[in-house]
């Protein structure tokens, strides 16, 4: 035998440790690609939470406007519409407490008039004086009831300002203050509604379903009470809401 050379036997022992290595490095190579081709199956569902919720605090503010030509007459009818305004408050059974003045805003319309010109506005309305109160309860009802016996005050005299305000004019602003608390209960709810939808997914492809590979907890919305998307104006407006709770959740696919 040449130095250097194998033996018969030696050359098949270690052909055979060869292929085995071979077939072995080969086998770890395919599960790996196997791994991550199952690791790549995933299905992504979303879960649906709603709850009817009603709100529990009122905003309202009461703002009202006198206008004249001279400011001390004007100032007067300012201040009579106050304590017209203030007895309707404490009629209505609001506490001082729950009311806060605002404060008085004096306009003379002819102001600039050196600098644009003339106003285009008659003399007998170039005072405005605007005050108001601002009540803030979480007594929403007693809100509700006393916000729509404001024609008392119109009959009285008292020009009621619809302009946007802190409130959204002379109708009230009812909020819901307390979403983090029934947060955790509406992301769990959302979260079985998300895993039942994927149960039923992995079901019908024959799989089974595997853990969470990625969560997002969305927004809540805030809706009317029959369902519909309410804009900012309706939402406010109404006591009675709906809060919907989308979460979107991935989960893996497993043969």
């Amino acid at each position: 035998m040449e130095r250097g050379s194998l033996s018969f036997p030696a050359a098949v022992i270690l052909g055979l440790l060869v292929g085995a290595g071979a077939a072995l490095a080969g086998y770890f190579v395919g599960q790996g690609f196997f791994q991550g081709r199952r690791a790549e199956r995933y299905v992504s569902v979303k879960g649906l939470a709603e709850r009817d919720v009603k709100a529990d605090l009122a905003l309202w503010t009461l703002k009202f406007s006198a206008t004249g030509s001279d400011i001390s007459a004007v100032s007067t009818a300012s201040e009579h519409d106050s304590e017209l305004v203030r007895a309707f408050i404490i009629k209505s059974g609001f506490i001082d407490r729950e009311v806060e003045a605002l404060p008085t805003r004096i306009d003379d319309q002819f102001a600039f008039t050196a600098l644009v010109g003339p106003p285009n506005v008659e003399a007998a309305r170039r005072y405005v004086v605007t005050a108001g109160f601002e009540i803030r309860t979480s007594r929403v009802d007693a809100v509700r009831a006393a916000s729509q016996l404001t024609g008392e005050l119109i009959r009285q005299g008292v020009v009621l300002d619809g302009h946007p305000s802190v409130s959204g004019g002379v109708n009230p602003a009812y909020l819901f203050t307390r979403v983090s608390d029934i947060r955790p209960a509406m992301l769990a709810q959302a979260t079985r509604s998300a895993r039942a939808l994927a149960q039923q997914f992995a079901a019908d492809s024959n799989s089974r379903l595997g853990p969470i590979r990625r969560a997002s907890e969305g927004v809540f919305e805030v809706l009317s009470r029959d369902g519909e998307r309410a804009n900012p104006a309706e939402e406010r407006a109404s006591i009675e809401k709906r809060l919907r709770l989308v979460s979107t959740v991935e989960y893996y696919l497993v043969e």
